[in-house]
């Protein structure tokens, strides 16, 4: 009761104000509320991002509720929040200003408010929710009109299919982003809006390494440089000297830092300016070796960013130039620019600079206690800062040049450490980001793999490193480091000999290989199987065609391949033995029709692959179960994303693409998306880790190249197979290079039959070798069958169809069962009766 009275003594208020006084209050709140966001704005471009939240706060709580001043401080808030990291905030102050707006019909503050919480998302590594919320805030923008609206979201949804790895999708946002600006070019907005999406353009051809089309994004930019400030001109050939230096030439890259390092200086940019003079110093010393001038430069940027008060520009300046002192072979001077970027590094709580300080200590330490004490301390940090980053797209690049740190602790501890302890530095040193992803834990230990270990399997798990190389042998009763010795040209010229086709010079490679990689041949006795995992230039050796003892390994033992030795410990899945006749046990794709190919124009790629069609029936026809076929223009990617039933067994035979210098252009092809169209679609390789393929127990990739890849440190080679039991499948047969179509064809309907009758996957696929070895024909050639290597559990069968002959032979011998049984039961009756009588 008393809460009414007190509305109601306000109610009576309210309207005793006048009409005039009212409008003077909602004029003097407006005032607040711009002028707080005005001074927001205005910090925001001085650089001050926590005091511009300050002031969007107070024009936030200034604002009346439900109204327009307050969802525009909503969505300012939450634009700066996101500046700051603050995601969970801005997400939740944009999903106000979503609400705010849309009560009061404002339809482009939803899309404006839509699109901020998308790009906050994206930021946060949350990339099915930017999908969403941005193609909401495109369908809205597109529906009122708003072309510049509709444009940025354009761009901002081909940077989430960017950094999912949907580049087909993320070329077709970007060009419709820029056709939407060209339908604009009247308007005032374009021409920035334009300049933007070009750069997001030539950034995505950098990354599919289509570096000419990068050069003439770049060309149409330098046309527009009048429209760019000297800052803005400068960025763009910082990130032109990259191409340049990508492409191989340095020189061009020397030019281009040199350019923006001018721009910088007219506009008083020193940052920028400190950037170009460290890039310049990078060229001169990793590409040209000119390490005098290299150390100039870099002393140059020292000095700027000293008198400038620029700590972290002095920090970088001195690593920098302790690594070109190490380089010219002037240790004490490095280790004085090292001792010091270490104390500033700890001074400015910098984690990433602080381990390439240590790691630089632990090098020209001449110690070797001290040394392996610098390079513990530098693993111990690099450790602690990743397990900080929750995107495992970011740890793989935080790995990425860090691996070498492991390698010198691995060198140094090499000849005295026990064997316990290598191994877990081994482990922690590769595949990390793909053992995180399987869910595999954070570190393993000897001893757990060993008591996983089957009684007659043999684990390799291998190190190599420009310091040396190393393989730690596990069985389930003894484990040792052994010394290898390797030949990387050796390696190479077996791979190469056995790609080009047959020939007889395998067997003398393999020859001098096989000793110096494998453990002495004792440590096969008794042994059934081997798994292996491989590092470095061993990372695409078919280890099956290695003599031990005189035979070939392949011929004692069945071979598979994992990326790390933790898959051991992977749970097995929870699945049945058998699978009824009209369950779905294989889903096959071949055989893809297309006219053209937008990145493939090679003859072998646009031509048809008619007989990976009989190949896919083939394999049909060896297994009992159902099958669902996507032949020819049904070979579509969208039954491979989709979310409905998964058999057991997946088979693709179709083209595909890998690419050793960047992981973004491995590509599978399939036919248009339409079922119909003309331009093939693509499966790229980082899309294919998002694949939903929980419940497929084998995937078998009938297609160029599938195993290689680009080989990242700290990871390994970034082929098809590890991002295929990265979605879920248990295992994988790929390909180490190309096979022609029909001896596959054969290949796979012997492999399959194996399969069928219980056979498990490893034993299965060295049973298939072993009937092309001792063919006597031309296909006993390891050209042939050494290209398919098996990934991942090779241990077990695969779910196995009760085929309709065996349900059927069951029926009729139940009916027969039957009619026996009912016979005998009216014989005891007669019998009885008789009896009776």
């Amino acid at each position: 009761m008393k809460a009414l009275a007190v509305g109601c003594v306000m109610t009576i208020v309210a309207a005793l104000v006048p009409p005039t006084t009212l409008l003077a209050q909602r004029s003097r709140v407006q005032n607040d509320v711009q002028h707080a966001l005005d001074e927001g704005a205005r910090l925001q471009r001085a650089g001050d991002a926590a005091g511009a939240r300050e002031s969007y706060l107070l024009a936030l709580q200034s604002s009346p509720p439900k109204s327009l001043e307050r969802g525009r401080s909503l969505l300012t808030l939450a634009g700066v929040e996101a500046a700051l990291g603050r995601y969970a905030e801005s997400s939740r102050h944009a999903a106000e200003a979503t609400a705010l707006f849309e009560a009061l019909g404002n339809d482009a503050g939803v899309a404006a408010s839509l699109n901020r919480g998308g790009v906050t998302a994206l930021n946060a590594g949350d990339y099915g929710e930017a999908e969403r919320l941005l193609t909401s805030a495109l369908a809205r923008s597109t529906r009122i009109g708003n072309n510049e609206a509709r444009a940025e979201q354009l761009g901002n949804l081909g940077n989430v299919q960017f950094y999912l790895g949907r580049y087909a999708d993320a070329a077709r946002r970007y060009e419709e982003a820029l056709a939407v600006t060209s339908a604009s070019s009247g308007e005032a907005w374009p021409p920035r809006r334009r300049r933007i999406f070009l750069l997001n353009q030539a950034s995505l051809f950098q990354r599919l390494g289509r570096d000419q089309q990068a050069l003439a994004v770049y060309a149409e930019l330098g046309a527009l440089s009048g429209e760019l400030r000297p800052r803005e001109q400068g960025e763009m050939l910082v990130n032109l000297g990259v191409l340049y230096r990508h492409l191989g030439d340095p020189i061009k890259a020397l030019h281009a830092y040199d350019e923006a390092r001018n721009l910088f200086s007219r506009e008083r940019a020193v940052d920028g300016e400190i950037g170009a003079l460290n890039n310049r110093g990078i060229v001169l010393a990793l590409d040209l070796g000119r390490i005098d001038e290299a150390e100039q430069s870099f002393s140059a940027a020292l000095d700027m960013a000293t008198t400038a008060g620029n700590r972290r520009g002095v920090l970088l300046a001195r690593l920098y130039r302790g690594e070109t002192r190490l380089r010219g072979g002037r240790p004490d001077l490095a280790r004085e620019d090292f001792d010091r970027g270490l104390a500033l590094a700890r001074d400015l709580h910098t984690p990433e600079e602080e381990w390439k300080a240590l790691y630089g200590l632990g090098r020209v330490e001449s110690r070797a206690e001290h040394a392996i004490h610098y390079l513990n301390e530098a693993v111990q940090t690099i450790e602690a800062v990743r397990e900080a980053i929750r995107l495992p797209s970011l740890r793989s690049d935080f790995l990425a040049d860090k691996r070498v740190v492991y390698d010198a602790l691995i060198h140094a501890r090499l000849e005295t450490a026990p064997t316990e302890a290598l191994f877990d530095l081994l482990e922690r040193s590769h595949s990390r980001v793909w053992r995180e992803r399987l869910g595999l834990g954070k570190a393993i230990d000897l001893s757990s793999v060993q008591r996983a270990l089957p009684e007659r399997m043999l684990l390799l798990d291998y190190w190599h490193s420009p310091q040396g190389a190393a393989v730690i042998a596990v069985s389930r009763t003894r484990a040792a480091v052994i010394p290898v010795g390797l030949d990387e040209r050796q390696i190479t010229a077996l791979i190469d000999a056995m790609a080009a086709g047959p020939s007889s010079h395998w067997r003398d490679l393999a020859r001098e290989i096989g000793p110096r990689v494998l453990p002495p041949p004792d440590w096969f006795d008794a042994i059934d199987r081997v798994a292996i995992v491989p590092d470095g230039a061993l990372a695409l050796v078919p280890f099956e065609v290695l003599p031990v003892a005189g035979r070939l390994l392949v011929e004692r033992v069945a071979v598979s391949y994992t990326p790390t030795a933790a898959t051991l410990l992977r749970a097995p899945p929870r699945t049945r033995g058998w699978v009824l006749p009209w369950k779905l046990q294989l889903r096959v794709f071949a055989d893809p029709v297309f006219t053209s190919a937008e990145l493939d124009n090679a003859p072998p790629v646009q031509g048809r692959l008619e007989a990976s069609a009989d190949e896919a029936r083939q394999v049909a026809s060896e297994l009992a179960g159902h099958t669902a076929m996507h032949l020819g223009q049904d070979s579509r990617k969208a039954y491979l994303l989709a979310t409905t039933e998964q058999s057991p067994i997946l088979h693709i035979a179709t083209h595909a693409v890998a690419d050793a210098s960047a992981m973004e252009q491995s590509r599978i092809l399939f036919s248009p998306a339409s079922g119909s169209g003309a331009i093939a679609d693509y499966l790229f390789l980082k899309e294919a880790y998002g694949l939903p393929l929980g419940g497929v127990e084998l995937a078998v990739l009938s297609a160029c190249d599938t195993e290689r890849g680009r080989a990242v440190n700290g990871e390994g080679v970034q082929s098809f197979s590890r991002a295929f039991l990265a979605s879920g499948v248990r295992s994988t047969v790929t390909t180490m290079w190309r096979v022609a179509d029909r001896p596959t064809a054969n290949f796979m309907q012997v492999f399959y039959h194996h399969l069928q009758r219980g056979v498990p996957r490893d034993e299965a696929l060295r049973r298939t070798k072993l009937r092309f070895l001792e063919s006597g024909s031309d296909l006993a050639d390891p050209h042939f069958w050494a290209a398919f290597v098996l990934t991942g559990d090779g241990l077990r069968p695969i779910p196995r169809a009760i085929s309709w002959k065996a349900i059927a032979a069951a029926a009729a011998g139940l009916l027969a069962l039957a009619f026996l049984l009912v016979g005998l039961y009216r014989s005891r009756l007669r019998t009885r009766s008789m009896s009776a009588a």
